[in-house]
């Protein structure tokens, strides 16, 4: 089993849950003997992405592609090699969901190509409180 992704869930320190993810995409999960931790479906499949390329939008309007590289139990989120944007689209109101449909497309289209979009920081490795995450894509 050639790994891709190896990721391990913790508890004070001590090692509860390891995932590992091959190339093929087939997981190997190995808990603890005396881990009392049980671990939900929606925390492993979080854990099979990390590593991935990953878009947050932020509640300003930001928003930030890198590396999934952890999250924890707040939801906050670590990405490595992180870059940040500046807002796509202003004046999207709590109720104006035609406005959001409108803004959503524009950023898929923005950021479905190889080319790095202009008017774009370099962050390295970012800590995104959950918070302030609006929403998370995997980028392909």
């Amino acid at each position: 089993m050639e790994i891709k992704t190896t990721a391990v869930l913790s508890l004070n320190g001590q090692a509860q849950v390891t995932l590992s993810v091959d190339i093929n995409g087939d997981v190997e999960q190995k808990q603890s003997a005396n881990s009392p931790a049980l671990i939900g479906e929606a925390t492993l499949e979080l854990m099979k992405l990390l590593g991935s390329l990953v878009r947050l939008r932020i509640s300003d309007g930001r928003v930030i592609i890198g590396r999934f590289h952890c999250f924890d139990k707040h939801q906050n989120v670590i990405l490595r090699d992180a870059r940040e944007f500046a807002p796509t689209y202003t004046g999207v109101g709590k109720n104006s969901k035609e406005k959001t449909i409108v803004r959503d497309a524009e950023e898929d289209a923005r950021f479905a190509g190889d080319m790095v979009p202009p008017n774009s920081r370099a962050l390295g490795m970012a800590l995104v409180p959950g918070k302030h995450i609006v929403y998370m894509k995997v980028q392909s």
